[in-house]
């Protein structure tokens, strides 16, 4: 099955397109005779919700989890052991949205069009979403960028090398 990162400032329209693809493989599965719903997750345990689910998944959104992740572990003013938290969970969500037999969309915020923050922790904060972003673009089949309301699909665009 895909696997589909939507990304894209503020109101930009993101959750609607990962809607709208969540509409889309609805229908197409319906054709197929095999109708299934979509389950939304919300949690802090992502690879475990996905490993744990039997039908397609909506992620919305990796910023919130980034910062529940955060929050959970009290990590703001200790960046190493954040990076290393963020790292370990991405290499276990990686691996879970690679094997799962169903589609999976994740919507996350671009952080790459804002001015970094004079404050450290919402500084931490965009750096870690920026790797977060990076890392589950590799193991997306489709990757859009949604801006003032336009779709770009990047999926065939050049990957940079790794964060």
């Amino acid at each position: 099955m895909t696997t589909t990162l939507v990304l894209g400032g503020p109101r930009s329209g993101k959750s609607r397109h990962a809607e709208a693809l969540h509409l889309a493989a609805r229908i197409a599965r319906h054709q197929e005779r095999r109708p299934r719903q979509w389950r939304t997750v919300e949690t802090l345990d992502l690879t475990r919700a996905l490993l744990g689910s039997r039908q397609p998944v909506l992620i919305d959104d990796l910023g919130g989890w980034l910062r529940g992740l955060l929050d959970e572990e009290s990590l703001w003013s200790h960046p190493h052991r954040a990076r290393q938290l963020v790292d370990d969970r991405l290499d276990e969500l990686s691996v879970a949205m690679r094997a799962v037999p169903f589609d999976v969309v994740a919507v996350t915020n671009d952080p790459s069009w804002v001015r970094l923050p004079d404050d450290p922790a919402e500084r931490l904060y965009v750096d870690l979403l920026g790797q977060v972003n990076h890392r589950i673009s590799a193991v997306s089949h489709n990757v859009y960028a949604v801006m003032a309301g336009r779709v770009l699909d990047l999926s065939s665009s050049p990957v940079v090398g790794s964060v």
